[in-house]
């Protein structure tokens, strides 16, 4: 990954009059124009308006040390949305600051504008009239939900309205199953236009081009047609086990929809939960276990199986270790011994892949089927 350029503030992070936020970022300019020192160093710079909600303010504090690296490649005006409903006393306050990125020798600062605006109690049903002036006309909107579960309440409407895309983290749902059933139910009413994508789901894509890889070669797509049996399991305590059960349910969701399997019933027998399908007359069980790793603890073991039945019976192995960042894979198909490859991935952190989604055209229909079959599976649990 391409090193990011150093990013310092403009100034410290300035109380601003609520009513008056444009003209509170005109004086932060003029006053960076007025000094010797940046009088002739400095651009501004905005290809979007990239909304932050946040359930705190320590959560606020957070994402501030996050979006200079955000910043750096894709600038943009930033407004962090800090709710706090529960919050007391009452209130909005605010404040304007701006990021600038060093530059090369010879060249401008690039600076972006940040807007943070935090409210507590009932002004939380206000703050969509304060963002809504203040996103920058004819450029996209992206909003990132840094919170829990994706439930905005009904003072964010008119956000969801202008937001070209959504961004959640279905890593921070704090009930995985009941959690993807409400995103699901959001999309089956939502608007036609709005796109959703989630960072978790980024984070499996490599898992998903792992397994579609293995039966790219005409030889073993046969085998599709013949699984009855997927294992899949995490570590049972880690601080990513919540990130992890998502993602199962994720990778579940995807391999029934693209299979166009059926989803039958769901069962628990001890430790293990298995979620029955049906193709035809062909049953599949693909079983969700937590369970204990040799060396874990850091939420990043996982294993999957595949088994295809028949006649000539076949097997596909995917295994990642504490070390996160290498995968063992093997498969043994009929005609042929064992065959094993060890893969790198691609381990991004949470800005990279924001960096990424921000990028991203078009709405992941991929991922919306993905979330409708896990909602279907849990749809009882």
């Amino acid at each position: 990954m391409a090193e990011q350029p150093p990013t310092v503030m403009l100034a410290e992070p300035r109380a601003a009059s609520v009513a008056n936020l444009e003209g509170e970022l005109s004086a932060l300019w003029r006053s960076a124009s007025e000094e010797p020192s940046t009088r002739d160093a400095l651009t501004r710079s905005c290809a979007l308006t990239l909304l932050v909600y946040v359930e705190s303010e320590a959560e606020g504090r957070e994402v501030n040390d996050l979006i200079g690296a955000v910043t750096a490649q894709n600038p943009c005006r930033v407004i962090i949305l800090i709710g706090e409903p529960l919050g007391s006393p009452p209130g909005l306050s605010a404040t304007v600051s701006a990021h600038c990125h060093l530059p090369e020798p010879g060249a401008k600062q690039v600076c972006c504008e940040q807007i943070t605006l935090h409210a507590r109690g009932t002004s939380v049903e206000n703050i969509d009239n304060v963002t809504l002036p203040l996103i920058v006309s004819g450029l996209p909107v992206h909003l990132w939900w840094r919170a829990g579960r994706f439930a905005p309440p009904a003072h964010f409407d008119q956000i969801l309205r202008v937001a070209d895309h959504v961004m959640l983290d279905s890593a921070r749902f704090p009930n995985p199953e009941a959690d993807l059933r409400m995103l699901a139910a959001r999309l089956e009413t939502g608007v036609e236009t709005l796109k959703i994508t989630d960072l978790n789901w980024a984070r499996i894509t490599p898992w998903r081009e792992l397994v579609a890889q293995c039966f790219d070669h005409p030889a073993r797509r046969p085998f599709l047609d013949r699984l009855t049996d997927v294992r899949m399991a995490y570590e049972a305590e880690s601080p990513r086990v919540l990130t992890q059960r998502s993602q199962a349910m994720l990778l579940t969701g995807w391999l029934a929809s693209r299979l166009k399997w059926e989803f039958a019933e769901r069962r628990v027998e001890g430790s293990a939960e298995f979620f029955v399908f049906r193709d035809g007359e062909r049953e599949i069980r693909i079983e969700r276990e937590a369970r204990q790793f040799d060396g874990a603890g850091c939420g990043v073991c996982f294993t999957l199986d595949l088994r295809a039945d028949g006649a000539a019976p076949a097997t596909f192995t995917f295994s990642r270790g504490p070390d996160g960042a290498v995968v063992q894979t093997r498969a043994e198909v009929p005609g042929s011994g064992p065959v094993g490859r060890t893969v790198r991935l691609e381990v991004m952190d949470e800005v990279a892949i924001l960096n990424e989604e921000l990028k991203v055209v078009g709405r992941d229909h991929v991922y919306e089927e993905a979330v409708r079959m896990a909602a279907r599976m849990v749809a009882s649990a």
